[in-house]
C-alpha cells in the first residue's frame, strides 16, 4: 500500500510539472499583407491609373474580382501571439483611375496627378526656372525588389510571378515547370515571411541593375538564410527580374 501511495504522488507531481508555464509553446513573429510606408503613400495621387498604383504599392492583398473598383492593402504584425501593428488602406477607382482613398475607415486627402500650380508673383516671375529633380533609378529598383518580397510573403502568386521578366529562364528547368514548382512551394505553408537586409544596388548602362542582399526566409514548415543576386532589366516602366542566383 505504501508503494502505491509513493507511485501516485510521483505521478501527480509529474502532471503538475507538465502543466507549468515553463513549457509554453514558442510563438514566431508573423507578418502578413502589404506594408505601405509613408513614402509610398505620399506618391499616391488621385487620377492615377491602376497600373501606376500597382507600380507604387505593389499588388493588393485583397482584390475582389466582382468589385474591381476597390483594392485593399492590409498589413498586420504579430509578436508572441499579439497584434502590435496593423494597416488597412482602401483605394477606390472609377474605371481605371484612382478617385478616393480611406485608411482605417477614415478618408485620406491626396493631391490630383495634374494639380494646378499656384500663380507666380510678379516679383519672382523673371527668376530662372529651378532645375527639376531627376528620377532615381536605384530607388525604383529597390521598390521593385521590395514588392517582389512582399508578394512572396503575402503568398500572392500573381504579383510574385509578375516580378519576373517574360524571357526569364530558370536554371536547369523550363519556365512552365519552374512556375508550377514555385506555386506548390509558396501555397503549401500557412505563413511565409521573407526579409531582406544588406541590400546593395549596382546600376549598369542599358537599363540593367544588379541587386545583392541577405535573404531571411521563415515559414511554419521551413527556415532558411541565404545570399541572393538578382539581375533586373527595365521593361517599359517596370524593373523585372531576368536572372536569380543563390549562394548559401
Amino acid at each position: 500500500m505504501r508503494i502505491k501511495l509513493v507511485l501516485l504522488s510521483t505521478l501527480l507531481a509529474s502532471c503538475s510539472y507538465l502543466s507549468s508555464p515553463v513549457l509554453s509553446p514558442y510563438k514566431m513573429d508573423i507578418r502578413q499583407g502589404n506594408y505601405v510606408t509613408p513614402e509610398m503613400r505620399e506618391k499616391l495621387k488621385l487620377g492615377m491609373s491602376k497600373h501606376q498604383v500597382r507600380y507604387v504599392l505593389g499588388t493588393p492583398m485583397v482584390s475582389d474580382a466582382f468589385h474591381g473598383n476597390r483594392w485593399d492593402y492590409i498589413y498586420r504584425l504579430e509578436q508572441r501571439g499579439e497584434v502590435i501593428e496593423k494597416q488597412h488602406l482602401t483605394l477606390y477607382f472609377d474605371k481605371d483611375n484612382l478617385v478616393r482613398m480611406d485608411e482605417g475607415g477614415q478618408p485620406v486627402q491626396a493631391m490630383p496627378v495634374m494639380a494646378q500650380q499656384p500663380a507666380v508673383p510678379a516679383t519672382v516671375a523673371s527668376q530662372p526656372p529651378q532645375p527639376v529633380a531627376k528620377a532615381d533609378p536605384a530607388a525604383d529598383v529597390l521598390r521593385s525588389v521590395q514588392a517582389w518580397a512582399a508578394a512572396w510573403s503575402a503568398k500572392d502568386m500573381r504579383g510574385y510571378l509578375a516580378a519576373y521578366a517574360p524571357d526569364y529562364k530558370p536554371q536547369g528547368t523550363s519556365r512552365g515547370a519552374w512556375e508550377k514548382q514555385r506555386m506548390e512551394r509558396i501555397s503549401k505553408p500557412r505563413v511565409i515571411e521573407v526579409g531582406l537586409s544588406e541590400v546593395n544596388i549596382g546600376m549598369q548602362d542599358g537599363g540593367r541593375a544588379t541587386v545583392t542582399f541577405a535573404q531571411r526566409y521563415r515559414s511554419d514548415l521551413y527556415r532558411d538564410d541565404a545570399r541572393k543576386t538578382l539581375q533586373l532589366e527595365k521593361v517599359g516602366e517596370s524593373w523585372l527580374i531576368v536572372s536569380e542566383q543563390v549562394a548559401k
